[in-house]
């Protein structure tokens, strides 16, 4: 499917936040911030290529399910999502030279991207565009509403203060994962979340990202934080719904998805 222009302009933009999920064998989703995804230089409408690079579950998760979506938001807090298919990773070729020859890998005379990924787009959603203002009013809202529900045990939590500090600041970009009913991941931007008891995030849900509200719950999710400073963090759990205009992620699973740790699950320990 040909992406319209407003879609493909909002995923041309270089080092802005894209995320990409990806699933498992068993259904498990998995959400990461990919910031070389873009359109390829052959000018085609219906395809994403983005580069190979500290990218290991996801690149794992694709060669076995290629079923996978991502999302866009620009410094305009601009948005597109889409869903894909992927189509495998080249070595060699216009498509890598394009990658490596982005900002993102341009002036680093260190490393460069292994491998060229591709995605074929199948489904598209609207483009949406939320407000700074509007985000302010939501953790507004937000906070309100943490004064009428029970948010448990706030002394002692799974998500180190670190982690969530990235989670539940304004600046962030935050964006929320599921597997839909046809089996495709769908990542949804949510840029106002909230700590919710010892284990667990409140997510506002907006216009931008009103679909959230159609979701059937509870159900697994994964949602990812990138930072301007492009760290990154994920964290896996499941989704309830406390209302109909606030989300909770009862968190089980805590990732850094930065160097030096890319990968590694903070929470629980690896062994």
């Amino acid at each position: 499917m040909d992406m319209p222009a407003t879609v493909k302009n909002i995923f041309a933009e270089e080092m802005i936040a894209k995320f990409m999920a990806t699933q498992d064998e068993q259904g498990k989703v998995n959400l990461a911030a990919i910031l070389t995804l873009q359109p390829p230089g052959d000018e085609r409408d219906d395809r994403l290529i983005f580069g190979e690079f500290l990218m290991w579950k996801s690149r794992e998760n694709v060669q076995k399910v290629p079923r996978v979506a991502a999302a866009a938001v620009n410094l305009k807090l601009k948005m597109a999502s889409l869903t894909g298919d992927f189509k495998g990773f080249e070595n060699k070729g216009e498509y890598l030279d394009f990658i490596n020859n982005s900002s993102f890998f341009k002036y680093n005379a260190y490393t460069g991207a292994r491998q060229a990924g591709i995605v074929d787009v199948r489904e598209i959603g609207e483009p949406r565009q939320a407000s700074y203002l509007g985000v302010a009013l939501d953790m507004l809202a937000l906070l309100l509403k943490k004064l009428f529900i029970s948010s448990g045990d706030m002394r002692r939590g799974i998500i180190p203060p670190v982690v969530m500090e990235k989670f539940v600041a304004l600046q962030s970009v935050k964006a929320l994962a599921v597997i839909r009913e046809d089996g495709y991941p769908r990542v949804f931007p949510v840029m106002t979340v909230g700590a919710w008891g010892k284990d667990g995030l409140l997510i506002k849900i907006s216009k931008y990202n009103r679909e959230l509200t159609e979701l059937q719950l509870p159900v697994t999710a994964a949602l990812c934080v990138l930072t301007m400073k492009a760290v990154s963090y994920q964290v896996k759990g499941i989704l309830e719904r406390e209302s109909r205009r606030f989300l909770r992620l009862k968190v089980e699973e805590v990732y850094s998805s930065s160097p030096p740790l890319a990968g590694k699950r903070i929470y629980p320990p690896e062994d």
